[in-house]
């Protein structure tokens, strides 16, 4: 996903023409979500680091939605995505 399409779901929580995405977004804790848009506000749009630190702290927001995860809901969770049941 573009840096462009995942600030524009991070704006309205939800775009029609990116469906999937917009339903895992989601699923992430308004805390994580509100963290990354607080570390984001932070950086210099125009740092030539700007990329690489964009791309890292929409990593941690999976990181960190994983790690709170106990093991029975990360197996109910892996078996909705892959359509076990």
């Amino acid at each position: 996903m573009s840096v462009d399409e995942f600030s524009e779901l991070v704006e309205q929580e939800r775009v029609r023409r990116i469906p999937i995405e917009s339903r895992l977004y989601q699923k992430l804790s308004t805390r994580h979500r509100l963290a990354y848009v607080e570390a984001i506000g932070k950086l210099d749009r125009h740092s030539p680091q700007w990329p690489v630190l964009e791309y890292y702290y929409r990593c941690r927001l999976i990181q960190d939605y994983i790690s709170g995860m106990t093991d029975l809901y990360a197996w109910d969770e892996y078996r909705k995505l892959m359509a076990v049941e």
